[in-house]
């Protein structure tokens, strides 16, 4: 019970932490976003993300990256709903 209520504690964390992508998305609303400036968010989200799944008692290196991964998609998806990849042209 203590491991699942931290993980779901260090999921909420996680999710109020990053969303570096939307952020950007949502903070150059009329303008572009660069490519620079989404690809340092998305570095910046996988970053946060991973130091916090890590954080969680026996949970392993690779378990950290790919909630990491998961967490950073999501919020990259979320990021080119708002507008975010224009500058990927997609």
């Amino acid at each position: 019970m203590q491991r699942a209520a931290a993980a779901a504690l260090t999921v909420a964390i996680a999710a109020s932490a990053t969303g570096c992508v939307s952020g950007a998305a949502v903070w150059k609303r009329d303008s572009e976003v660069s490519l620079p400036l989404l690809l340092g968010a998305v570095a910046a989200d996988f970053a946060v993300t991973s130091v916090l799944a890590y954080q969680v008692q026996e949970i392993t290196l690779g378990a950290s990256i790919g909630t990491a991964f998961a967490v950073t998609a999501v919020d990259f998806g979320v990021g080119c709903l708002f507008g975010a990849c224009r500058s990927l042209r997609l």
